[in-house]
């Protein structure tokens, strides 16, 4: 038991046994005790208190404590006494502790009961009662010096102590010292207008508890309505104080653990070796003396977590190093909200990974098995550093809003890529003007050929290279054709096309339209594939024909060289007239093909243009989401009021401008108007390319605008890649968190944090740092108990308020040697070791926290 901390229990403090004369057992007696155990662990009794009329029986009550302990069982010593007091007599329930009331073999709990029944016959009887009233009662009991305490039994039924006492009367005897602190319970309280009336006799509550009163077997723990306990010890200071801190360790029913948690950390080699923290799902703490390394701790859990520090990288990383060592492991033990177990490993310096209850290993981020694990290093929560805000938010959220980087990335991929051929395009009209200022030397060089009637006599031969020239521009187009074809066909996944083995359980008649719409679709691509067959057949056909007209004006060689012979003419070559003329063909078709490229530049444009649309409409779909998010936090909680500006981070803009154009003139006057027009440096290499920069011509001269358009030219890339980021504001009761101090911004942070239902785990080192007590008591420690059932925590901390007010679960006490060994001493904040470590360690040992106890009394 208790091995996570404290448990939640099923408690009954009212349990009669056969030396109760209304208890009936019919069965052999050396059974008795064997039944009585297996019924209370059928009724799921984990703490269980005997309190028979009148008597204790010792014996007894050893023999089913023994047997009951062996079923992880506590049963505690009891008495259901009835006392003398209002119109007839009342039964109360007296809880004894066993360690001073059973102590060295002697039962001072039947001295006490056969003293208040020494002229009584049958006290055994439970209509008999003590001749002492309720207030005697008590004294005698505290004249032992013994530790006990009382709970009502059955208050609005007879021998009740609301029905039998009434107004005048209740509200005399609680006012009363010994009973306030003696009576913590009243058993089977229903009516909610008698449970009003006695608040207002007695000004204060105490725990309302269950207990089945049993007559026989079959009815232990039969009532209608249960009481569970959450303690951490196997004690009655335990179960006491439970009952006195009724408002957060009594329920009337378990409610069921529904986050993710760390159920273990064990580290294999290191400082830490073979050291065990087992917490518990809700809260824990981890204490030692400063400079004792508790920290360390936190940080292997972080390392296992993949969670980076927001500050002190190094240290932290090399802090993980020293306490793994080379080849270190540190295991987790995971409990998802379900139930499920997993195992984390995680070697130093290597990956994580992840097992599941068989042992097979499962690629998953741990993020699948804990909701958004938060962690908060030392100091992390005054950070004031520029955007931390929004690394925050992104801590807080988890995966609410979509990580879009990868689909951003192809956007801006594509923009660039569209860029590029714009600019190829652009060079065009002045390419196309060269080869025109190229032919007219071509046509003027040929018209002296022509003149001479040499034209003619050359037709033969520069009409049959002019042939070649438009064979291979066709036989260059029908090859990038096919390829660009056959690149699209290859792409397709035909198996995904498929619904082999695939059988819908309720949507037959719908998946078989689906399966004709398939066939038909690989109808279609079967006839794409014999298409580019076809025209393969085509290209190779086209390579023949090309083949041809060469081996044709091969053939035609020494016709041609004889006319040239006959030319005769030393003015003129007849070589370069073929030379020209064929150059002069391939410039023309160059010329169309270009003209055919320029067409598109209109179409590429559209293309930029609805790049940069989809850029911007991806942004604000993206800010949509985080407003979503921002809008569900500030729902939940009201200290903080969160708002975010779509790409309103404007210094981030204005230092990315002045880096980007840092050498072009510009004032920081005109920086910031261009700030004030633009939002972002995509926008501005959007003017550049599709707007002519008439926009950007406002802010700056004809020589500025040179350079910025030489910038922009060299760097558009990088410009595309630099997003104005959308900014956070967060205001603290009102006012701007920026404008509080470093504690009212740590305060604000932690308890922001903390009202989150957004994650199973959150570790914080030390959060009392940068806080003040005041915030500490006053709200984080009443956070902290309002949400720890939803969420783990895990605190590495020295305040005591954290643990002790906050009620932790889980205590860990880190004692660190001179050796370099480390040992993790694990406790519940009811135990009394957890209470030595505590006073010591954090309130400055024993002395120091009486004379605390005795100068607080005096100023009270």
């Amino acid at each position: 038991m208790f091995e996570n901390g404290s448990m939640i229990l099923g408690f009954d403090c009212h349990l009669h046994t056969v030396q109760d004369k209304e208890f009936k057992y019919e069965g052999e007696q050396s059974s008795f005790v064997s039944e009585y155990v297996d019924k209370l662990c059928q009724e799921n009794i984990s703490v269980g208190v005997i309190t028979n009329h009148n008597k204790f029986v010792c014996d007894e009550y050893k023999a089913i404590k023994s047997a009951a302990k062996k079923k992880d069982i506590i049963i505690l010593p009891g008495v259901e006494l009835s006392i003398k007091e209002g119109a007839s007599s009342i039964h109360v329930l007296i809880v004894f502790n066993p360690d001073e009331w059973l102590k060295d073999g002697t039962d001072f709990i039947s001295r006490v009961i056969d003293s208040l029944f020494l002229d009584v016959s049958n006290p055994g009887d439970e209509n008999k009662c003590t001749k002492d009233d309720f207030l005697n009662v008590i004294k005698k009991f505290n004249d032992q010096n013994k530790d006990y305490f009382m709970i009502c039994a059955h208050v609005e039924q007879n021998k009740g102590f609301w029905k039998e006492c009434k107004g005048t009367l209740i509200t005399d005897l609680s006012a009363n010292p010994c009973f306030k602190r003696r009576v913590i319970g009243f058993q089977k309280a229903r009516t909610r207008d008698l449970i009003t009336k006695v608040h207002n006799w007695m000004k204060y509550d105490i725990a309302f508890v269950e207990g089945s009163d049993p007559k026989s077997i079959n009815e232990i723990g039969t009532c209608n309505k249960k009481t569970y306990i959450k303690i951490g010890e196997n004690s009655y200071s335990a179960v006491k104080y439970a009952l006195s801190d009724y408002r957060n360790r009594v329920y009337d029913n378990i409610s069921p653990i529904s986050h993710g948690y760390i159920k273990k950390m064990k580290c294999i080699g290191g400082k830490l070796s073979n050291q065990v923290f087992s917490p518990s799902p809700e809260l824990n703490t981890l204490i030692g003396i400063r400079g004792s390394g508790k920290s360390s701790v936190l940080e292997v859990l972080r390392y296992a977590l993949n969670k980076e520090p927001a500050t002190d990288v190094k240290y932290k990383n090399d802090l993980v190093k020293a306490v793994l060592g080379s080849g270190g492991q540190v295991e987790l033990t995971i409990i998802d909200k379900h139930g499920k177990s997993y195992l984390l490993k995680r070697i130093f310096n290597e990956k994580s990974t992840i097992y599941d209850d068989s042992g097979d290993v499962l690629k998953i981020p741990v993020e699948t098995i804990l909701k958004n694990p938060l962690y908060f290093g030392q100091k992390d929560l005054a950070l004031t550093r520029k955007g931390y805000e929004f690394d925050l938010l992104n801590k807080i959220i988890g995966d609410k809003v979509p990580d879009i980087t990868e689909e951003y990335k192809n956007i801006q991929s594509n923009l660039c890529d569209d860029i590029n051929d714009l600019r190829l395009l652009t060079d065009i009209p002045s390419k196309i003007s060269d080869i025109n200022n190229e032919n007219l030397t071509l046509e003027h060089k040929l018209q002296v050929y022509k003149e001479k009637g040499l034209d003619e006599k050359l037709k033969k031969q520069t009409s049959c290279n002019t042939d070649l020239v438009k064979l291979e521009a066709i036989s260059d187009w029908i090859k990038e054709m096919v390829s660009s074809i056959n690149t699209a066909y290859l792409k397709q996944e035909r198996n995904l096309l498929a619904l082999d083995g695939y059988s819908s359980q309720y949507n037959a008649e719908i998946f078989q339209d689906v399966e004709k719409y398939i066939g038909q679709t690989n109808v279609c691509l079967d006839s794409i594939k014999t298409d580019i067959n076809i025209l393969k057949e085509v290209q190779e056909g086209l390579i023949l024909t090309k083949k041809k007209l060469i081996e044709k004006i091969d053939s035609l060689k020494d016709e041609f060289a004889e006319i040239k012979r006959e030319i005769n003419d030393e003015q003129l070559d007849a070589d370069s007239y073929v030379s020209y003329q064929k150059k002069l063909s391939t410039n023309k078709e160059k010329i169309t093909t270009l003209q055919e490229k320029l067409k598109s530049k209109e179409k590429l444009k559209g293309s930029i243009q609805n790049a940069f649309n989809q850029r911007n409409a991806f942004l604000e779909k993206n800010y949509i989401e985080y407003k979503k998010a921002i809008g569900e936090i500030n729902k939940q909680q009201d200290m903080l009021s969160i708002s975010i500006e779509f790409k309103g981070d404007k210094s981030t803009f204005k230092e990315d401008l002045t880096t980007q154009f840092k050498g072009t003139g510009l004032s920081d006057v005109k920086y910031n108007e261009i700030c004030t027009k633009f939002s972002d440096l995509p926008e501005i290499v959007e003017d550049y390319y599709l707007g002519c920069g008439n926009k950007i011509k406002d802010y700056c001269t004809d020589n500025i605008y040179s350079k910025m358009a030489q910038k922009i030219e060299e760097n558009y890339i990088d410009m595309i890649a630099s997003d104005t980021p959308d900014i956070i504001n967060i205001s603290y009761h009102g006012k701007p968190l920026s404008k509080h101090s470093l504690g009212q911004r740590a305060s604000a942070l932690i308890l922001f944090i903390l009202t989150q239902h957004d994650s199973d785990v959150i570790i914080v080192d030390q959060p009392e740092d940068d806080l003040d007590n005041q915030v500490i008591y006053e709200e984080l420690i009443q956070t902290i108990r309002r949400e720890k059932k939803d969420m783990q925590f895990i605190f590495a901390t020295h305040n005591a308020n954290i643990p002790v007010l906050g009620d932790a679960e889980r205590v860990v006490t880190y004692i660190y040697s001179g050796d370099e060994s480390v040992e993790l001493m694990e406790g519940t904040i009811d135990s009394a070791e957890t209470h030595r470590d505590i006073v010591n360690i954090m309130e400055g040992g024993v002395e120091a926290f009486k004379k605390r106890n005795e100068i607080y009394g005096n100023w009270e």
